[in-house]
């Protein structure tokens, strides 16, 4: 049997922040996604800025709910290290991508929102092109400015509690493009 190939995959502090041990959907959907990429041949690629906001947000401690919170992922995160699952390459800013979404001439509230995210399509585009994140609303942005942003069109966008089974499937299966998941696909 072929070796499967193993994926680089970003994954945004919305999917890192819902794996909890609860047994709500959402957090059912993201620990099994999380799971299952501990458990096959993928890698997840942490550039500065999304280790940070896993810090700031997604492992941030508060109080003794928190700490019950996080302790799926805290565990999760250690296991990956000892397999050395997790990638920390630097990254770079890509200015000329951050120019030309600014000269969109988005909305203020809507730019923002891109801004905030950027750094998971500068990972993704400097290593497979994948993010998986919740962020349905970042997703339709991003996909509606394909058309002057060619370099993202081919970034492959899934949302692990949307997707369900089918994510697990695919990622079971080694992650292949899925042409529908990509930002610029014409689907509806």
């Amino acid at each position: 049997m072929p070796k499967k190939a193993s994926r680089r995959l970003v994954i945004d502090t919305s999917v890192a922040r819902s794996a909890t041990l609860a047994e709500n959907p959402t957090s059912i959907a993201c620990r099994r996604f999380l799971e299952v990429v501990l458990s096959v041949c993928h890698k997840v690629v942490l550039s500065r800025d999304t280790e940070q906001e896993w810090q700031n947000v997604a492992l941030l401690i508060h109080s003794k709910a928190d700490e019950v919170r996080i302790r799926f992922l805290a565990n999760w995160m250690l296991a990956m290290g000892r397999k050395r699952k997790l990638l920390r390459p630097p990254i770079e800013r890509d200015a000329a991508l951050r120019s030309k979404i600014n000269r969109l001439g988005l909305p203020g509230n809507s730019r923002q929102e891109i801004e905030e995210d950027l750094h998971l399509l500068e990972a993704a585009l400097a290593h497979d092109r994948i993010v998986i994140s919740r962020d349905d609303s970042v997703h339709e942005l991003l996909r509606s400015i394909t058309g002057n942003c060619v370099e993202i069109r081919k970034v492959v966008w899934c949302n692990p509690v949307t997707l369900a089974d089918e994510v697990l499937e695919w990622l079971s299966k080694g992650a292949p493009v899925v042409k529908v998941w990509q930002l610029g696909s014409k689907r509806q």
